[in-house]
């Protein structure tokens, strides 16, 4: 029997969750900058729900990325020292996927479109059946959405919906012609009871704590001054 525990940090939520035979115990909640603070104590908590000590849980899942820098650090540095104290296996967890869930498989695949801050969005289309990419994660302006979905003419509004906040925020810079067919499925942030069905269903691949590594689709994660600047600007 495999007892899971997951970690999402990688925004203003914390989502945790543990899965035991099959019985699942979470817990969200938006805390904004309190990830440390919050982390350590509301894992013990769920462990005590779940009457489980540590040493019990036989993988640890954790967001990968995309998302906050300092949030994915934060929960990726805390997964690592719990599965080195305990010995065991990690699972890292692409945020595009956490997006498939219940009301978006009515679709065969999901649009997952991020605010990526500097006016630009995190993108990728998977698979909702294997959590495969479709299209490969990326950093794209809002108005280049239609340009970069044209890459994989497979794509089309019957067969994929969209979800992510990066589809609200620019609505203003988004074909109309997508905003007026593709079918969009709110969700404020996905519970980490889609992680824990994606390490049951095993979509991903575990790895040793020497692996575990974060998805940084932006190179940089910071404006340079001449960024800034603009930004001020515009």
């Amino acid at each position: 029997m495999t007892n899971i525990l997951a970690i999402d940090t990688a925004n203003e939520y914390l989502s945790l969750g543990i899965a035991v035979a099959g019985k699942i115990q979470h817990y969200q909640a938006k805390i904004g900058n309190r990830q440390a603070e919050e982390l350590i104590p509301q894992i013990a908590e769920l462990l005590k729900q779940s009457e489980l000590n540590l040493a019990q849980i036989n993988l640890i899942a954790y967001n990968q990325g995309p998302g906050s820098f300092t949030g994915l650090r934060i929960g990726l540095s805390v997964a690592l020292g719990l599965a080195y104290s305990i010995n065991c296996e990690l699972l890292p967890v692409p945020t595009f996927a956490l997006y498939s869930s219940e009301i978006t498989n009515t679709h065969d695949n999901l649009l997952v479109i991020l605010d990526a801050r500097l006016k630009q969005v995190y993108v990728a289309v998977i698979c909702q059946g294997d959590s495969s990419y479709l299209l490969e994660p990326s950093v794209i302006n809002p108005a280049d959405l239609a340009t970069w979905l044209a890459k994989n003419p497979s794509i089309n509004p019957e067969n994929t919906c969209v979800s992510g906040n990066g589809w609200l925020i620019y609505q203003d810079q988004i074909a109309d012609s997508l905003k007026e067919n593709y079918h969009y499925s709110a969700q404020d942030y996905p519970l980490a009871n889609n992680m824990l069905r994606l390490a049951i269903e095993q979509h991903f691949q575990p790895c040793s704590v020497f692996e575990a590594e974060l998805l940084y689709i932006r190179n940089k994660v910071a404006m340079n001054l001449q960024e800034q600047l603009q930004s001020k600007q515009a």
